[in-house]
Order: structure tokens, then C-alpha cells, then sequence
């Protein structure tokens, strides 16, 4: 079932873990990011760029980007990953919007 309102926000059937990045020390004394878990929100989710994967320059370049729309909640920022079905995305931009919040988000390949 949808939800309407200014917009079509899509169906939120989609359950996704939102992580905070949280500075940690190597075992050599060096910072390292690590993302844990801080909670969990039901999304809809719609596909913003498609194409393959490729390497470029030795890199894995991903060009799948997604634009997520989850009701508003201040804790969402740009620094978190957020995982959906086991794969994990970074959150590029977000965009709140009254009672609903965008996200676009990238695809991270490690």
C-alpha cells in the first residue's frame, strides 16, 4: 500500500539498519572507521542510476544509485551506511521533506 501525500513516497517495504560510524584504534595505533548498528526503519526504495560494474584505474566503480524515502527521523546524517538485504550503501545526500525523509544513497564495494 502506498502512501500519498505530496508525493507518491512508494511502498515501504523494505526494512533497513541504519549504522553510525564510530573511530576506533588499529592494533599499529592508527584510526580506523567502524559502522554499528543504531537502528532500524522500514523505506521504499527507487533505483536513480543504472549500469554494470567496472573497473576503472584498478578501482571497482559502482554506478547503482538509489534514492530511499523512510519517514523523518533527525538521527539520519550523511556520515551513516545504511544495509539493505545485505548490501551495504552510502548515504550521499539527504533531503527531509515534513513528515518523510530522502535519501540518496551509493552502493559501497569493498
Amino acid at each position: 500500500m502506498a502512501i500519498r501525500g505530496k508525493y507518491n513516497i512508494g511502498s515501504m517495504d523494505r526494512y533497513c539498519s541504519f549504522q553510525d560510524v564510530v573511530s576506533t584504534k588499529t592494533t599499529g595505533g592508527s584510526v580506523a572507521k567502524v559502522f554499528t548498528h543504531s537502528f532500524y526503519a522500514w523505506c521504499s526504495r527507487e533505483m536513480i542510476g543504472d549500469g554494470t560494474e567496472e573497473y576503472v584505474n584498478d578501482r571497482l566503480i559502482s554506478p547503482y544509485r538509489y534514492k530511499y524515502r523512510t519517514h523523518y527521523t533527525t538521527g539520519i546524517n550523511e556520515a551513516m551506511r545504511m544495509v539493505d538485504d545485505s548490501q551495504i550503501y552510502d548515504i550521499k545526500a539527504i533531503n527531509p521533506d515534513g513528515l518523510f525523509i530522502e535519501m540518496y544513497v551509493e552502493k559501497v564495494t569493498l
